[in-house]
């Protein structure tokens, strides 16, 4: 059975082997990071928080037959925040034309923005190959897991929500933009600048151009991957457009992957969990096979707890007795179920 549940200090080798095949800001294949930011999630889960603004949630996808963790996702409360800026390259474009020459431009624009009062941030979601076609729909449970737990818990989140979206690299993990940019105002080769804005960004505000900087001076093939996203992401960037995202029009100073948002209490995922009682009966009949599959969230005797489960056409889900103990919840207890896009 398949269960989404918070991040265990006993996930950290599972964790670190999914973070290997993304490494990214959210998820670096660092295990002193991963371990801290498990301490993290553990404290944003229980509200155990000083800040509700320092959240950070990391969900994991757990195979309960086999075992073991096969995929991840999370939930950063707020990108931006006094003395840990969101830095962001605004995408604009500038017309010029010559009647004397008869030629008309237009040209994209770059330009670094920073804010101390920034959105909610989801990412770092990752998924063991093997699962990607599974028929629970796993990428889409992942992806949709946040948006249940944000409407369970509002109050820890921003009204914007947003996304950032892989960017294309090179075979030799190489990545354009930075080397055309990036590495010349900071002197640093991508990966390190990109682990240490994990700890500090304080080094973009200091050595990054402020004013304008026109792409139409990069060479065409780095101005081609500007707003991209790389390969392996559009399917996750297919599940946050069918639920409300669209492209915000801003990309990020490293790699110049896209970033998508949305008002949080308008995504879909948002908008259609429902909250019910669980009856006393157990509806351990079959669904239809051509049954909607939703996700099926508690808080219950173990935490918060997911599972996907089917749906009627009046969108009642199918909860049998394997799906109540796994969520640790019994007749009486209040669930949660939100549709999968």
């Amino acid at each position: 059975m398949l269960i989404l549940r918070p991040v265990d200090t006993g996930d950290l080798d599972a964790l670190l082997s999914l973070a290997t095949r993304l490494d990214s800001l959210n998820l670096p294949a660092d295990r002193d990071f991963l371990e801290a930011r498990i301490r993290a999630s553990q404290l944003s889960f229980a509200g155990d928080l000083r800040d509700w603004r320092e959240g950070i949630y990391v969900f994991v996808l757990e195979d309960s037959d086999a075992r073991r963790c096969v995929g991840t996702s999370a939930i950063i409360a707020k990108n931006g925040r006094p003395g840990a800026p969101y830095f962001w390259l605004a995408v604009t474009t500038e017309e010029r034309r010559s009647a004397e020459l008869g030629k008309r431009f237009v040209h994209k624009k770059l330009q670094l923005h920073s804010t101390e009062d920034g959105p909610t941030e989801i990412g770092g979601l990752v998924l063991e190959p093997a699962y990607r076609r599974h028929k629970e729909m796993c990428g889409k449970a992942l992806s949709t897991v946040r948006f249940a737990y944000m409407s369970l818990h509002p109050q820890r989140f921003e009204r914007e929500v947003i996304a950032e979206m892989l960017s294309p690299f090179t075979e030799t993990g190489a990545n354009l933009l930075w080397e055309a940019f990036g590495a010349k105002f900071t002197g640093l080769p991508y990966r390190e600048a990109d682990r240490l804005s994990a700890h500090t960004k304080q080094f973009i505000a200091d050595l990054f151009p402020r004013d304008p900087v026109y792409a139409t001076l990069f060479p065409e093939r780095v101005q081609a991957v500007i707003g991209k996203t790389n390969e392996t992401a559009i399917a996750a960037l297919r599940i946050l457009e069918k639920i409300g995202f669209r492209d915000l029009h801003q990309v990020d100073p490293f790699d110049g992957g896209p970033y998508v948002g949305a008002a949080r209490d308008a995504i879909t995922c948002v908008r259609e969990r429902r909250s019910l009682v669980l009856p006393g009966a157990v509806r351990d009949v079959d669904a239809p096979a051509a049954a909607r599959l939703a996700l099926l969230a508690a808080e219950g005797r173990l935490g918060f707890r997911a599972t996907v489960v089917p749906i009627d056409e009046e969108g009642a889900p199918f909860v049998s007795k394997q799906a109540r103990d796994a969520l640790g919840v019994s007749a009486g207890d209040r669930v949660s179920v939100t549709p999968l896009p």
